[in-house]
């Protein structure tokens, strides 16, 4: 580059105006001809910028400006950030770019979206395109975290002065103070009381603030407000939307393409490869469950499922020695497995994403630097590590002691607390005290007392969390947010605990630790267990001398319980001898039963005492056949911490493939039932009634309209009408999940595929291995009977969905036998029947051919044959002439 060239280049570089070629040639002294053509020269080579007019004018390269159009490392990490989040990144960027100071911004979406996240590249952002200083602070607040204490949280961000309130011994600045020069983002902004909110406004307007307690002198501050919200502009007061300018909503999980959840699972397994630096092993079940079921809480759902499951597989690797670690489907929790039961439903670009040759996926550790924090792995290591030392891992199921949720974990871990052998006289006389002082204030605020174990527990707790927080070790509470929901109130007590000691020993306490406070205050220990009498009962009733005796003995020992009670039949014993001998038992101490009575046996006619003893002695009872011990096992083990009876069958059932049910109520089969429910029970719930009756054969599955108006009286309706019904699914307008039954929403319903589910449930089909078996015996041609009817009755679902058509209840499946006979027939050649008048109705039904053809390839290939018009013919017709009319409501 020539030197006049770079004089120009200089002179425009370190200006911020724009000049005319005159201008520049006489600000430098140069020819306007060779500045015109120096300056043509530099915009070619993109080192200036040239704006067209009269006249033309040029000026240095905007920075932020090209930080704007092209990639930055800020958003590149978000998943989506070409596709489903490229207009919100826009508008971020158009949000900090915007002069003089960017503008205040809001996010908008539901929780789990990444609010949070997407703000802090917002900040990352601003600091790579040089809007602000590298060393700019990024404070981050919960406005939920005080939104019951409007001095506290008032404190927290515009700072107090000394001599505000009891307490207030010194000035002390607020976050708006320490975000100068910054960004502060308030999550959960809709939480400010209107208060918060008009304080807020004056800074907004004005740049200007006042610390709590400050009357005469104002502050000012340079920060850039972000909020986020789970709640709708309307929350907000309309004079806070009008100041906050840019709104940016970000989409729900169910809006993402299967493309990003698919990137998102896959990237938090590379993560955790990385992080733990071994390899992981998933199961092609495991992907397509992540990828297809519905989380209520979004990506941050899917975090935390994921989490669950890879430390769960983690403990697994660290007991048994694996070499890597390994998820299988039945790791998975239940909603995340029902994610599997969309498979069929799934876009064909599952294929291309997942494919179906593969059954395991490995992510292997990439070298790359990542989060280090091993949060629940260092747990779970310490935890194998202690009873490792102990010699005595064989006697203990630690992963069914890891997999316990969170409130049993806490409690047990108070408990051993309280019992530890560390005398009194071990914890510091300034930390007894302070335990005191705390409780003692917690009594009077939540109106409740807690005895000497509680305090004890609480002392020791504390007396390690100092210990964690001086030695700057993270402290990690892994249900926080429930947390603070649940105990909104002992939360509060908490926080002004924290403060106490926060003030007395002269530490900071982190906000995790306020979650662990709010548990001990909402756990009383005391020798108190759940009365014997107030317990459902357990009877195992076996066929042998010993066999039920020595079965619950075992149970009994193993989880150190007197729960349940077990009655031996000898083979030469009478059944009626037998029964007698029961009932006897049960009247003996009636009143222990009178919480329900689970009934274990284990085959012939011991498996009717459930019905009798229901009818008879008016005990309500459930019944299980062929069990074996873990069955009893999971039964006593709920029954001893209280849970129902309706629980404890359901899960029992869920828990164990080899069991029989029962009804109680009388001795013939339950009738099936479809639940239609709204707010009224009439109204909407009568439209749907409609909708649903004519793919439903109401001779063999009743329609119950139901009025919804509490859940938990719902679920008691539920358990009441199961003792006669089997309920197949609910319809309504109200989201319920319960009992792992299918819920279908009002708009599913007026959705033919939706709908078309919803008939498949409830259909009395003739089970696909019953026809499997029925069908091998006669069709001998084709290879593996079992491939042909799985494929048939793909095809069969899949015509239904394309044509949009519903076929009567049980059609379906005579279709898919035809098909089979259909495939047998062609391979041996048989002569094939001529449809009549076929080229007339193929002018007729020309789409719903050319459909029927193209699904009917895939037998074409997997058999070697052809499926001629005429067979095609009859297929269309018969789903034309059984198709269900559909009920429209407008």
């Amino acid at each position: 580059m020539s030197n006049r060239k770079k004089d120009i280049l200089n002179f425009l570089e370190n200006r911020s105006e724009q000049f005319t070629a005159v201008e520049i040639a006489k600000e430098l002294d140069l020819d306007r001809a060779n500045v015109s053509r120096y300056l043509n020269d530099l915009f070619k080579e993109k080192a200036i910028e040239k704006i067209n007019g009269r006249p033309v004018l040029y000026q240095r390269l905007d920075k932020k400006k090209e930080h704007a159009t092209n990639d930055t490392e800020s958003f590149a990490h978000l998943i989506g950030n070409k596709e489903s989040l490229k207009v919100m990144i826009q508008q971020a960027k158009a949000a900090i770019l915007y002069p003089p100071r960017g503008l205040h911004t809001i996010i908008f979406g539901k929780t789990g979206t990444g609010k949070s996240l997407f703000a802090e590249s917002m900040y990352h952002f601003a600091v790579e395109s040089e809007t602000l200083a590298a060393d700019a602070p990024f404070i981050s607040f919960n406005c939920a975290d005080y939104a019951q204490n409007p001095q506290l949280l008032f404190g927290h961000i515009f700072g107090v002065k000394k001599g505000s309130y009891t307490g207030a011994a010194e000035d002390r600045p607020g976050l708006m103070n320490k975000a100068n020069g910054g960004i502060l983002f308030l999550d959960e902004i809709h939480r400010l009381p209107p208060e918060g909110q008009e304080m807020l406004f004056t800074f907004i307007d004005k740049g200007i603030y006042r610390p709590l307690g400050e009357s005469s002198q104002v502050h000012e501050a340079s920060v850039q407000i972000i909020g986020a919200t789970t709640e709708n502009s309307d929350t907000l007061l309309s004079t806070f939307n009008r100041r906050i300018p840019m709104m940016i909503t970000l989409p729900p999980l169910e809006e993402r393409s299967i493309d990003e959840r698919y990137e998102l699972v896959a990237t938090f397994l590379q993560k955790e490869s990385d992080r733990l630096g071994q390899k992981i092993v998933v199961e092609r079940e495991v992907l397509l469950a992540f990828m297809l079921y519905h989380a209520e809480g979004n990506i941050g759902q899917v975090q935390r499922d994921l989490k669950l499951v890879c430390a769960k597989a983690f403990l697994h690797y660290r007991t048994h020695q694996e070499e890597y670690l390994r998820i299988s489907q039945k790791d998975l929790p239940l909603q995340v497995q029902k994610g599997l039961l969309l498979v069929k439903e799934a876009p064909e670009r599952m294929e291309r994403l997942i494919d179906h040759k593969t059954s395991q996926f490995s992510y292997v550790p990439s070298g790359q630097e990542t989060d280090k924090d091993m949060g629940v792995y260092s747990i779970i290591e310490e935890k194998v590590d202690e009873i490792l030392a102990t010699g005595s891992i064989d006697d203990i199921n630690l992963e069914e002691l890891m997999a316990t949720d969170m409130n049993k974990y806490f409690r047990d871990y108070v408990e051993k607390l309280s019992m530890s052998e560390v005398h009194q006289d071990l914890i510091p006389e300034d930390i007894r005290s302070l335990t005191d002082q705390l409780y003692d204030l917690a009594e009077e605020r939540l109106d409740r007392s807690y005895n000497p174990k509680a305090r004890f527990a609480f002392a020791l707790h504390l007396q390690s969390s100092i210990e964690r927080i001086k030695e700057n070790r993270q402290i990690v509470h892994p249900d926080l947010n429930n947390v603070r929901k649940n105990y909104s109130k002992e939360f509060q007590v908490a926080i002004d605990l924290s403060g106490m000691i926060e003030e007395s020993l002269q530490i900071e306490i982190p906000f995790d630790e306020i979650g662990f406070i709010t548990m001990f205050l909402t756990i009383d220990i005391s020798d108190a267990v759940v009365p014997q009498e107030e317990l459902v009962s357990i009877m195992v009733l076996m066929h042998g001398r010993s066999t039920a005796t020595s079965m619950l003995e075992t149970v009994q020992e193993l989880l150190d319980t007197k729960v349940g009670v077990a009655i031996d039949m000898p083979l030469t014993m009478e059944v009626q001898k037998m029964y007698e001998r029961v009932k006897t038992t049960i009247l003996a101490d009636r009143e222990s039963y009178k919480h329900g009575l689970l009934v274990l046996s284990d085959m012939g006619s011991l498996t009717s005492f459930g019905n009798m003893l229901s009818e008879e002695l008016g005990i309500r009872t459930k019944s299980l056949s062929m069990v074996s011990t873990p069955i009893v096992l999971e039964a006593v083990r709920m029954a001893s911490v209280g849970r129902t009876l309706e629980d404890i069958y359901q899960n029992c059932q869920l828990s164990f493939e080899n069991y029989s049910k029962h009804p109680l109520t009388n001795e013939k089969p339950q009738k099936k039932a479809v639940l239609v429910t709204c707010f009224t029970g009439e109204g909407v719930a009568k439209h749907l009634n409609e909708r649903i009756s004519p793919v439903i054969d109401e001779s063999r599955t009743k329609i119950i309209q139901l009025q919804f108006l509490h859940r938990e009286a719902f679920k008691q309706h539920i358990d009441d009408l199961m003792e006669e019904y089997e309920i197949k699914a609910i319809v309504g307008t109200v989201e319920f999940d319960y009992q792992n039954i299918p819920y279908f929403s009002a708009y599913d319903i007026f959705n033919d595929e939706k709908l078309n589910i919803l008939k498949r449930i409830v259909d009395e089909e003739i089970p696909v291995e019953q026809m499997i078996q029925s069908l091998e015996g006669t069709i001998r041609n084709v290879g593996s009977v079992h491939k042909l009817v799985m494929l048939s009755q793909k095809i069969v679902h899949q015509l239904q969905t394309d044509m949009h058509i519903i076929v009567e209840p049980g059609v379906d499946t005579g279709i898919m036998i035809h098909l089979a006979f259909l495939v047998e027939r062609l391979k041996v050649g048989t002569v094939i029947r001529n449809f009549p008048n076929l080229e007339e109705y193929k002018k007729q039904h020309r789409i719903e051919m050319d459909i029927v053809k193209t699904a009917l390839m895939a037998i074409e290939k997997q058999y070697g044959v052809l499926m001629v018009e005429d067979e095609v013919a009859y297929i269309v017709q018969m789903f034309i002439d059984n198709k269900v009319q559909l009920t429209i409501n407008k």
